[in-house]
């Protein structure tokens, strides 16, 4: 019995948790595809911490999540690019060199990359994309703490 519940328990933390890695250029359209995914898909809130946002892709799906009423909160040092009324800008007091972006709080993009085309494209940059909780909840600690010093 015990092994029959560790089996089912194993197979279902598989199926809901993923943690995939990126090395671009290589990688370039598969994680541009899922992070256009994880903006579409999220239903409650989108916070980023990045240097540069500047992909004109990634920039209209966040416009469209704002629309639709997802929470969208920007912590920035440079901005760049045609954003809607509704999302929350915060920038910050000191250098910001993070480039992370947290999914309804469940699902967490982080890496080298800023959110430019070059970033993606031609530079060679790293990208993790996890809901692993314990990274997820330290991501989220991370955002309480920006919020509480901006």
């Amino acid at each position: 019995m015990i092994k029959v519940f560790l089996i089912i328990l194993v197979f279902v933390l598989n199926v809901y948790s993923f943690d995939k890695l990126y090395f671009l250029p290589q990688d370039n359209k598969n994680v541009k595809k899922d992070v256009i995914k994880l903006i579409k898909n999220a239903k409650y809130s989108i916070d980023i911490a990045m240097y540069n946002i500047r992909y004109s892709k990634f920039i209209k799906e966040l416009n469209k999540a704002s629309i639709r009423g997802v929470e969208v909160n920007i912590f920035y040092e440079k901005k760049d690019g045609k954003y809607e009324k509704k999302i929350n800008f915060f920038k910050t007091k000191n250098k910001l060199h993070t480039k992370i972006a947290i999914f309804d709080k469940k699902t967490v993009f982080f890496g080298s990359a800023n959110w430019k085309k070059n970033s993606f494209s031609k530079n060679y940059e790293v990208i993790n994309i996890t809901n692993e909780k314990n990274k997820v909840d330290k991501f989220n600690n991370f955002f309480k703490q920006l919020k509480e010093n901006n």
